[in-house]
């Protein structure tokens, strides 16, 4: 995690090879429904509206219980979606100041991807704002964006043909 003083932001970045190509996991990835596949237990979500998958300007209004207890309520928006290696989604309403969430789909050369997500966050203003970003929230992403990745290789070796035996 980098920190750029001029902002006031942080960021995030986290990467994991997926066997699957860019443009399979650029579509899992651009369908708000997944959410729920690559969510940890410890988050439910209560409900989810959009008027479909990733379109740039198109909105998600997300309702969820983090914890299963702490309420939280994000209103997103696409703001990049360039099918299949960049989708990017932007805060508007939310428990963050900026949180914009980059998802990057490179093919790695075997037929397969690496994954990245790029975040850049800020969580409240001011000494305050900056200590819960560097501490708690950096704490909560690697753990978030460990899972997901976990989730996301699981969900792509399932999608992949089984391999014929060879002789």
């Amino acid at each position: 995690m980098s920190h750029s003083p001029a902002t006031e932001t942080c960021h995030f970045r986290a990467q994991t090879r997926v066997a699957a190509t860019p443009e399979i996991l650029f579509s899992f990835h651009a369908n708000p429904q997944n959410l729920t596949v690559v969510m940890p237990p410890t988050l439910q979500l209560i409900s989810l509206k959009t008027d479909g998958p990733a379109k740039e300007g198109r909105l998600i209004e997300l309702e969820c219980r983090d914890f299963l207890v702490i309420p939280m309520r994000w209103t997103c928006r696409w703001r990049t979606v360039q099918p299949p290696g960049l989708l990017v989604d932007e805060i508007l309403k939310g428990p963050f100041r900026v949180f914009i969430h980059e998802h990057r789909f490179d093919p790695d050369g075997a037929g397969g991807c690496l994954m990245t997500d790029a975040v850049t966050y800020a969580f409240g203003r001011g000494w305050w704002g900056r200590l819960i970003s560097h501490t708690g929230v950096r704490w909560y992403l690697t753990g978030l964006f460990a899972y997901r990745h976990w989730r996301t290789r699981a969900w792509a070796a399932r999608q992949t043909p089984a391999a014929t035996p060879t002789k």
